[in-house]
C-alpha cells in the first residue's frame, strides 16, 4: 500500500495499484482526515516586484489564515500597471503594496486606485519610512518596513480583520419561498436536477434553487474550493472525507464521479489541499 501523508492538514491513504501485480486496483479508496474546516474567504493582492519576498509574504499570510480559520486567495503581482489592471475584474479585500517599485511606485499606484472609486485597505511595504507620511495621503490601512517582523504581521492582520469583519462568501439563490443567501463554504455538493438545482448544505439541510446549473458552475468554480465531478454534480474540495474512482464521500453524503472526470479531479483535489498547505 502506497502512503501519501500531509502532515498539516490531511492524512491520506491510497492504494493505486496491487503490489503483486502492479495492475490497477478496481475500487481505490482515498481516506482523509480534516483538523478544522475554512469558514470564510479572504482575497489578498501582492504587489511587489520581488519575488522572493512575494513568496515569504504569502507564507506567513497563508499560516496567519490558518490560525484564523481563514480560506485566503492570494493574487500576486510584480508592478503597479498589472495591479491596476487586475482591480477593474478581480474583487479583493486587502492590498500589499511595495513603495518602491521600477515604472509606477507604490504611492503612485495607490493614488491611482482611490481615482478608480476603490476604498479597499492598502498595507504599504518599504525597506524605508521617507514614505511614511504619503501613505496617509492615500488613507493606508498601515505601513510596514521590510524585512517583515511575523508578530507585527500578524498584529496588523488581526486589526485588519477586526475593523473589517470580512464576510463568508455568499450565493443568493431563489427558491420556491423567495431569495435567500447561501454561505459558499455551507455547501456539500449541488446537484441538477431537471431546470433546478439541489444545494446540500453541511448540516444535512437541501435547498431546491431555481438556478441554471450553469450559472451555479460559474459561482462554485475550482478557485473556490469547488469542483464539477460528474455533470449533474459540484462537489465542496474541502468537505471531501473520501473517494474512489467512482464516488466522492463528504461529511454526510456521496456523489458519483464520471469515468472522464477521475483522473482531473483527483488532480484538482490534491493540489486544492496542496496549496492549502502551503506556508
Amino acid at each position: 500500500m502506497d502512503s501519501v501523508i500531509f502532515l498539516s492538514w490531511t492524512i491520506a491513504l491510497s492504494c493505486e495499484s496491487s503490489s503483486d501485480t502492479g495492475s490497477p486496483l478496481p475500487d481505490t479508496i482515498h481516506t482523509f482526515i480534516h483538523r478544522k474546516v475554512l469558514i470564510k474567504i479572504m482575497n489578498i493582492a501582492i504587489c511587489d516586484d520581488e519575488i522572493l519576498f512575494t513568496r515569504e509574504l504569502s507564507s506567513l499570510l497563508t499560516h496567519w489564515a490558518e490560525k484564523n480559520n481563514l480560506s485566503l486567495t492570494l493574487y500576486p503581482y510584480s508592478n503597479g500597471d498589472d495591479l491596476l489592471t487586475a482591480l477593474r475584474t478581480i474583487p479583493v479585500d486587502l492590498i500589499f503594496l511595495d513603495i518602491i517599485m521600477p515604472l509606477l511606485n507604490g504611492i503612485d499606484t495607490a493614488r491611482e486606485i482611490r481615482s478608480m472609486g476603490l476604498t479597499v485597505p492598502v498595507i504599504f511595504l518599504t525597506s524605508s519610512r521617507e514614505f511614511a507620511l504619503d501613505s496617509y495621503d492615500v488613507k493606508a490601512f498601515h505601513y510596514l518596513l521590510k524585512p517583515v517582523n511575523t508578530l507585527k504581521l500578524f498584529s496588523v492582520m488581526d486589526d485588519f480583520f477586526k475593523t473589517y469583519n470580512v464576510p463568508a462568501e455568499t450565493f443568493v439563490a431563489h427558491t420556491a419561498d423567495g431569495f435567500c443567501s447561501i454561505t459558499l463554504n455551507d455547501v456539500d455538493y449541488l446537484e441538477a436536477q431537471n431546470k433546478q438545482v439541489l444545494v446540500c448544505l453541511s448540516n444535512g439541510t437541501t435547498l431546491k434553487i431555481r438556478e441554471l446549473f450553469a450559472k451555479c458552475e460559474g459561482v462554485f468554480t475550482p478557485a473556490k474550493g469547488f469542483f464539477k465531478c460528474h455533470r449533474s454534480y459540484i462537489v465542496n474540495l474541502s468537505h471531501i472525507k473520501q473517494f474512489t474512482r467512482t464516488m466522492v464521500t463528504t461529511g454526510i453524503s456521496s456523489v458519483p464521479i464520471s469515468r472522464n472526470n477521475y483522473s482531473a479531479f483527483k488532480d484538482a483535489y490534491f493540489s486544492y489541499m496542496f496549496n492549502s498547505n502551503s506556508g
